[in-house]
């Protein structure tokens, strides 16, 4: 069946990330880890290569394999968690010491994850050569307009808001990168962005069960220090979004904003990113206080990605989309919005996974899925999708196909 729609605005990615990684070696097409190991191994010997895509689950690699490596910096697909070869540490120890001593630690990596996402992005650099061929690509795949959830700093600033879609990538950072920009970027700033655990990749997500084979996640505050966090960045003025993608994580960050509420602290708009393991007990709070929960629904992959590491009690709570729409009532496009985190972009892949979900709860119909990210601004020229449901595939015209 033809749909046809409107190019999407895919609320959640990173812009700045993303496109200064253009270019950069990238394994997420390997599929087992001799196929990495030779794409590694190829890189130049005499400098320090970025390289994206790792999937730390698919692309085991042991001290052995990295010893035998030119210099890289291993991103994992989530962002969340790095390896470093031998030779990247030996050329890393004098400029960044802290990092060559702790980058194993997850809890580490983890706390300081805005300084590694803004190292990432300052290590392979953003051209606007880089974010132009980014921007194409997003055209492409059906997206046309893009919200970046964590600025790199003022460098970023002014190739972003010099592209020809400046006024279609608003844009948010963390607190310690916001104080660091001119007062013009501040002004502009669409609001700010706060961690509060990690991520399913990196094993270190908050959920209430551990991990299979042990580990039960990470809170990046205690209750106290986030209570007084929020309170702090209250006074901003800022509208807030805030990671939370484990039941545990999300309800301590409940807990936190309802007692600011209590108190009168309301901020101008408040958005839960992720939340896929979000309660129906904790939905209704959430909707008691009025929060629009950013969610993404090509996540719904991770109920077979993660299958190694998840029980399958909890791969049947990802992203319970149902429950949110049917029984709290958020409503797709205005307290139920979507976006991608990158991963990938585009419409093709988020229908895929919507339409025909690894569990039923996870169901999206395509007018919901519409709904949730909503139509970019402007006159923009429409595009169509190809849905077959004899074959489970689903394909955007001129752009991309997935099948599941």
């Amino acid at each position: 069946m033809l749909h046809r729609f409107a190019p999407i605005f895919d609320r959640h990615s990173h812009v700045s990330l993303y496109a200064a990684l253009e270019g950069c070696p990238d394994l997420s097409a390997c599929i087992d880890p001799a196929s990495a190991l030779a794409q590694l191994r190829s890189l130049p010997g005499d400098r320090l290569s970025l390289v994206r895509g790792w999937h730390s689950g698919r692309l085991p690699l042991s001290e052995a394999d990295l010893a035998e490596l030119p210099p890289v910096l291993l991103v994992n697909l989530s962002l969340h968690g790095l390896r470093l070869s031998p030779r990247a540490v030996r050329l890393l120890r004098d400029t960044d010491p802290e990092l060559v001593a702790r980058h194993a630690d997850p809890a580490w990596c983890e706390r300081n994850l805005d300084r590694l996402l803004v190292l990432f992005g300052r290590t392979a650099g953003l051209t606007a050569a880089k974010l132009e061929a980014w921007i194409q690509g997003l055209e492409a795949a059906g997206v046309g307009a893009v919200e970046d959830l964590l600025l790199t700093g003022e460098e970023a600033w002014w190739v972003v808001r010099a592209s020809r879609w400046a006024d279609r990538l608003p844009w948010r950072t963390v607190p310690a990168i916001f104080d660091t920009l001119p007062t013009e970027a501040q002004a502009e700033c669409a609001g700010l962005k706060v961690f509060t655990d990690g991520a399913l990749g990196a094993r270190t997500a908050a959920l209430d069960e551990p991990f299979l084979g042990g580990g039960p996640g990470l809170l990046l505050y205690t209750d106290e220090a986030l209570h007084q966090e929020l309170a702090t960045l209250h006074a901003r003025g800022k509208p807030l979004a805030i990671h939370a993608i484990g039941d545990r994580a999300i309800g301590q960050v409940l807990a936190a904003l309802e007692d600011l509420d209590r108190q009168g602290l309301r901020f101008p708009s408040l958005r839960l990113e992720h939340v896929q393991f979000i309660t129906e007990t904790q939905a209704r709070r959430a909707r008691d206080l009025g929060l629009v929960l950013s969610m993404q629904p090509n996540f719904s992959s991770d109920s077979v990605d993660y299958a190694d590491r998840l029980g399958p009690a909890t791969l049947a709570r990802n992203n319970p989309f149902r429950m949110l729409i049917d029984q709290v009532g958020f409503r797709p496009g205005r307290d139920l919005i979507f976006g991608s985190d990158g991963m990938p972009h585009g419409l093709a892949y988020a229908a895929q996974w919507s339409l025909f979900p690894p569990f039923e709860g996870q169901r999206l119909g395509l007018e919901e899925l519409l709904a949730g990210y909503g139509p970019a601004p402007g006159d923009l020229p429409v595009r169509e999708l190809v849905v077959e449901a004899a074959t489970r595939e689903v394909r955007l015209i001129g752009g991309s196909r997935w099948m599941s």
